[in-house]
């Protein structure tokens, strides 16, 4: 094969290389059906990411393919052509012989020093606008403010609804953060054990959440739906499981969630198999989960008649990151709140659906009435816990097992349950 021919040849297969790559990335850039795209943004402060990002991305790629196609270009023109004795097949130079040396152009190293230069300084301004924008954590419209806290592996939301969080909150959920449409929502994000990082790539950027620091944040969506997001800072065994979901309602939806997550739960009635099943509940999950209403101590047996809140969320620490934290260790000794366990459309850190194939197809309200319970996975979870999501439950982090409940045991808790909607 000809010098020529060979030069052809490899020059043809890094086209095809790099026409390859640039058909990944179009194909990346076009399918909105990730649930961790960056690349739809729904909320505002996600748009204004966007619109930082997509413009360096394309810069970036135009700058990518200008210096590639330099480099081939460079390669090409000045490849050897052979020496004397050489066989003139690929050509080469002899150890004594040198290729002609060319030192130094002070128009194109002047060009490519300042190029970058003006290039990067651009940028740095559009992003600094972007991040002031984004850290404007007092542009929120709303007096509620929601603590975001982190730990081992899932999340919790704690809902202050007169923006006062140096009180109980009136709601406690988790997995899902639960917020009206077009709304600005405050965010104060903690953590009970070690570091976190919250992110619904949707709707905004990732905000750390460290124990014994409290951050602000805000989240605003400008339509309805579920939007998932995940634990971007690694925090142990099941830190991939850790995941969450942004549930955005309409305003008049969103009410009727909120005074629904106010009101406690109702003790299931004697004799039947809820009530079984909260009796199982009381004794073996009553000391970790929270059912308002119906998991105080009174409710146990004993003579207290404090509220479930104060309980469970009494404060540790004299400042606001420790407050209604639960602990002041690195061991949160925490549990999901159950109240309202119905209503959510996951479980487990949101790692599994609540509901068989609900979706965005059951409206969020409708889940406990229309919804068809995913009762396989809740039973195999209440009964062994680490089998289905990394866990270190002898060590106060994630769900420990229940294998020494019957079948029916865990039929009865399944029951008591499904009242909690």
């Amino acid at each position: 094969m000809s010098r020529n021919l060979k030069g052809l040849v490899w020059l043809s297969s890094l086209l095809v290389v790099f026409g390859s790559a640039a058909l990944i990335v179009v194909a990346i850039l076009v399918d909105d059906h990730h649930p961790l795209s960056t690349l739809s943004p729904v909320g505002r402060q996600g748009k204004d990411i966007a619109a930082l990002i997509n413009p360096i991305f394309i810069v970036a790629g135009v700058v990518f393919f200008l210096v590639q196609g330099a480099v081939l270009a460079l390669w090409w023109r000045y490849r050897v052509s052979g020496s004397d004795t050489g066989d003139g097949e690929f050509g080469y130079y002899d150890d004594e012989e040198f290729p002609t040396q060319t030192h130094g152009n002070n128009k194109v190293e002047i060009g490519w020093t300042l190029a970058p230069t003006v290039l990067l300084a651009v940028i740095s301004v559009f992003t600094l606008i972007t991040l002031f924008a984004l850290d404007d954590v007092e542009a929120s419209d709303e007096e509620m403010v929601v603590t975001v806290v982190g730990q081992q592996w899932w999340w919790e939301y704690q809902y202050h609804l007169d923006g006062n969080t140096s009180t109980p909150p009136d709601i406690v959920t988790a997995n899902e953060l639960v917020m009206p449409v077009g709304v600005d929502i405050p965010l104060d994000i903690k953590s009970r054990d070690v570091i976190h990082s919250f992110w619904i790539p949707k709707l905004n950027g990732k905000r750390d959440a460290v124990p014994g620091r409290s951050h602000d944040w805000v989240i605003q969506s400008e339509e309805t739906g579920r939007f998932r997001g995940q634990c971007t800072e690694f925090c142990g065994l099941a830190h991939g499981y850790m995941k969450m979901v942004a549930v955005v309602l309409t305003k008049e939806d969103f009410a009727v969630w909120r005074d629904n997550q106010i009101a406690p739960a109702e003790m299931p009635t004697e004799g039947t198999e809820a009530h079984a099943g909260w009796q199982v509940f009381s004794q073996q999950c009553a000391s970790c989960h929270v059912v308002n209403g119906v998991t105080s101590a009174a409710n146990r047996g004993g003579e207290s008649t404090e509220p479930d809140t104060w309980a469970i969320y009494q404060e540790h620490s004299s400042n606001d990151a420790g407050a209604y934290l639960g602990q002041d260790t690195l061991v949160a000794g925490a549990a999901p709140n159950l109240t309202h366990l119905m209503t959510r459309g996951t479980f487990a850190g949101s790692w599994y659906d609540l509901y068989l194939d609900a979706g965005n197809h059951i409206p969020y309200l409708d889940l406990a009435d229309g919804g068809t319970l995913n009762r396989g996975e809740l039973e195999a979870w209440i009964y062994n816990a680490p089998e289905r999501k990394p866990a270190a439950a002898n060590e106060l982090r994630g769900m420990p097992a229940r294998t020494s409940l019957s079948p029916q045991d865990i039929d009865n808790v399944v029951a008591f349950m499904s009242t909690l909607d």
